[in-house]
């Protein structure tokens, strides 16, 4: 494969099971709504692949949130979009698993030209909140600064997936280097592109971290109360940095 020229990071949810579901009949209808530990998770996991792939590659636009955005995004940039590397982020779940399994078949049928992807399933995303957040994005900070590395042109594809998540992916890729933030807007109906931002955090919060200022300090420098500051959830009881925090401190390290 020659060089490719975008990265994109892909955020997935469960919008391929409702649609499969509740416009085709190809699985229950609960399927989309399991609870994280729900024992029919492992039905999930388990089951065939090929009705909800061919669905897929037989109507991307149609099927799920995250090969609409795809689709739409290549169309509004196909030049641009000639050749693509994605890493696809499921869920630690058997829907997460099931669905990111039939995007990594179908994303390169449905994209064209020089394509390849992968599925990276985060532990603990989808069964744990905070413990999910963390793994996210450090998995999709250490890609994009990869991609970066290798002079593509990395994106991150947030459609997919819960609110939550998808805003924090957002934070995280913007912080380790995305050119921008790819939706499929709710009302128009139509792929969004979120011009590039080069966020970082403010700089006390790792002058914090690395011992060099106090909480009285840290607050001065933040226009907060001292008081304030376990109460927003910066930091714990002891004064240890919110974990999210810190790790958003380290997708911007060098």
């Amino acid at each position: 494969m020659g060089r490719i020229g975008a990265f994109l990071a892909v955020t997935v949810g469960t919008s391929l099971l409702n649609n499969a579901a509740t416009r085709k009949g190809l699985i229950p209808r609960d399927w989309a709504m399991l609870a994280p530990d729900d024992p029919r998770q492992d039905d999930v996991a388990a089951a065939p692949v090929e009705p909800l792939l061919s669905y897929a590659l037989a109507e991307p636009e149609e099927c799920c949130a995250e090969l609409n955005t795809v689709v739409k995004f290549k169309r509004r940039f196909p030049a641009f979009l000639s050749g693509v590397r994605a890493t696809l982020y499921a869920t630690d779940t058997g829907q997460g698993r099931l669905c990111g399994e039939v995007l990594r078949r179908a994303f390169c049928h449905v994209v064209g030209g020089e394509c390849s992807v992968e599925l990276s399933v985060v532990e603990g995303f989808g069964r744990d909140f905070p413990a999910g957040l963390l793994g996210l994005a450090k998995a999709i900070a250490a890609d994009i600064r990869e991609a970066r590395r290798r002079g593509e042109y990395p994106y991150v594809v947030a459609t997919g997936g819960y609110k939550p998540e998808s805003t924090f992916a957002v934070l995280a890729a913007y912080m380790a280097g995305a050119l921008g933030a790819v939706y499929v807007h709710e009302s128009f109906r139509d792929v969004v592109l979120l011009p590039f931002l080069p966020l970082e955090l403010h700089g006390a919060l790792r002058e914090y971290a690395e011992g060099r200022i106090t909480e009285a300090e840290l607050a001065r420098r933040l226009g907060v109360d001292p008081l304030h500051l376990v109460g927003i959830g910066l930091i714990d009881e002891k004064g240890e940095l919110n974990p999210i925090v810190a790790t958003l401190l380290d997708t911007t390290a060098h």
